[in-house]
C-alpha cells in the first residue's frame, strides 16, 4: 500500500479503469465471486489497456494540434519547472485521459457482458434469463411445509451460486395453496418474497415461441374457416 500522498493518487490513476470495467461488468450480467487473484489481475490489466489506448489517443491529439496539447518533450526534459509554468494544462488533460480511459472501460464492459459463460451461471440465472432473456414467465414454488404459491417473476438473486440465502420476488396474478390442502386459491396481494432456503420445486412456464403460436393461430382459423363448396 502507498505511504504517500502521491503514491495514491498514482494508485488510483492506475486502478480506477480497472474499477469501472469490473463494476460495470457486473452490473451487466450475473454475480461473480472471483478469486482475489483473478479479480486483480482483471483491474490491472483492463486498467494497462485502456490507458495505453487513452496515451495513444493523446499522442494522435499531439500531432494533429502541437499548440493546444502539453509538450511531452520538455516535460521529460525540464521536469518541475516545465510543470510549474504549465501546470493547469497538465492538470486538465490528466484529468481528461483518465476519464477517457474509465469511459474506454465502461465501453469494453458492456460490450463483453452479454452472455456469462455457463459455468458462471446458477440455476436461477438460467431458467429466469439465459433461455427467455426479458420475459416474465409464470413460476410456481412448492415450500418445505407443504404449500404452493405461483406467480408472475419479477426478480431474482443474479448470484452465480446456487446459494440459498437470496430471494425471488412474485408478483400478481399470484395463486397460493395453503400446506394440507388441494386447491390453489387466487390472492389479493400484489407481490410475494419467497426464500430460496423454503423452496423445495421450481416450476417455470416460459410463453409459447413465436413461431409455435404463430402456426397455432393459422391452424386454428384454418379450421375455423367454412369448407369451399
Amino acid at each position: 500500500m502507498p505511504t504517500t500522498v502521491t503514491g495514491l493518487v498514482l494508485l488510483v490513476v492506475l486502478l480506477l479503469p480497472g474499477l469501472t470495467f469490473v463494476i460495470v461488468r457486473e452490473r451487466r450480467g450475473s454475480e461473480r465471486r472471483p478469486t482475489p487473484f483473478r479479480e486483480t489481475g482483471a483491474v490491472v490489466f483492463c486498467s494497462v489497456l485502456t490507458e495505453l489506448a487513452a496515451l495513444m489517443l493523446f499522442a494522435l491529439a499531439r500531432g494533429l494540434m502541437p499548440g493546444l496539447t502539453p509538450d511531452v518533450g520538455r516535460l521529460v526534459r525540464e521536469g518541475l519547472g516545465y510543470a510549474r509554468d504549465h501546470y493547469a494544462q497538465l492538470g486538465w488533460w490528466a484529468v481528461g485521459l483518465l476519464l477517457l480511459a474509465c469511459a474506454l472501460a465502461a465501453a469494453a464492459a458492456a460490450l463483453t457482458a452479454g452472455r456469462p459463460h455457463a459455468s458462471a451461471m446458477s440455476a436461477w440465472w438460467v431458467m429466469f434469463d439465459s433461455w427467455f432473456p426479458g420475459e416474465n414467465p409464470l413460476v410456481g414454488c412448492i415450500l418445505e411445509d407443504g404449500s404452493y404459491i405461483e406467480g408472475r417473476q419479477a426478480s431474482f438473486n443474479v448470484s452465480s451460486e446456487d446459494s440459498p440465502d437470496r430471494d425471488l420476488v412474485l408478483i400478481e396474478p399470484l395463486k397460493y395453496r395453503p400446506p394440507g390442502e388441494t386447491e390453489t386459491h387466487a390472492v389479493p396481494w400484489g407481490a410475494a418474497c419467497i426464500s430460496a432456503r423454503r423452496i423445495v420445486t421450481m416450476f417455470v412456464s416460459y410463453p409459447p415461441a413465436p413461431e409455435r403460436a404463430t402456426r397455432a393461430a393459422a391452424v386454428a382459423t384454418q379450421g375455423s374457416a367454412p369448407a369451399a363448396s
